[in-house]
């Protein structure tokens, strides 16, 4: 999805990918926008990608981007949003040694991010994201406290309880540990779901975040049709 038919012609723009995501880097930023942002001197560049759907898709993405291309994480957020599902959206800001290095870090994350987005689903009234890697970078510890190059897993659910059942099963079917959560009023922003990030061997998470998506899977098709894609999911 970063080969766009449109393009605005702007030196900003770098393209978009899946969940309404849109890329974008500042070679200059103004000193306002660097007070406002609180980004310090020492980065000349920054690369910014926001989405109506989604965060941990575009936060995995980020973290392998990372590896080729230098940044530092300035901000993230989790707006409340999904497109009128229960969920939330994202705002990422990363500081860049120069336009260069903050291109390429949106290049390449946009391109996984349209291959992250297949875990992302959705039905009638909810969603549910899974993600897990072999080796958690700098970016998802940043994010979600996961140990370096441990595997690290991802379970989010909403309406918010379902995600509660999902990741109790997540954790009783494999030897894996909580690095990381949100709930409504705690690191989210009222939004109706619960995030659990689990940490452990690659196996173990991949089992258990697994278990998860079958677990919420099972108790959102309680709703109507089972959660699709976004990719394909044409409710």
């Amino acid at each position: 999805m970063t080969n766009n038919i449109f393009s605005p012609g702007l030196t900003e723009y770098v393209g978009v990918a899946a969940g309404h995501t849109i890329g974008m880097v500042i070679a200059n930023p103004d000193p306002a926008v660097r007070m406002l942002l609180e980004i310090p001197d020492k980065y000349p560049s920054i690369a910014i990608l926001t989405s109506r759907v989604g965060a941990a898709a575009q936060a995995f993405a980020i973290d392998e981007a990372a590896k080729s291309a230098q940044a530092d994480l300035l901000r993230f957020e989790l707006p409340r949003d999904t497109e009128g599902y229960s969920g939330h959206g994202n705002l990422f800001v990363l500081g860049c040694p120069d336009i260069s290095d903050a291109r390429r870090l949106v290049e390449l994350a946009l391109a996984r991010i349209d291959e992250n987005a297949e875990r992302i689903y959705i039905n009638e009234v909810g969603h549910m994201e899974m993600h897990y890697t072999a080796h958690a970078g700098v970016i998802l510890h940043q994010l979600f406290d996961a140990p370096l190059q441990r595997g690290f897993g991802f379970i989010c659910a909403g309406p918010a309880g379902i995600s509660i059942v999902a990741a109790d099963a997540a954790m009783k079917a494999a030897p894996v540990e909580v690095c990381w959560y949100g709930t409504a009023s705690y690191r989210l922003s009222m939004t109706n779901e619960v995030i659990v990030g689990i940490t452990g061997d690659y196996s173990a998470v991949k089992k258990a975040v697994d278990t998860a998506y079958q677990t919420a899977s099972t108790l959102m098709e309680t709703f109507g049709s089972k959660p699709e894609s976004i990719l394909y999911f044409n409710g």
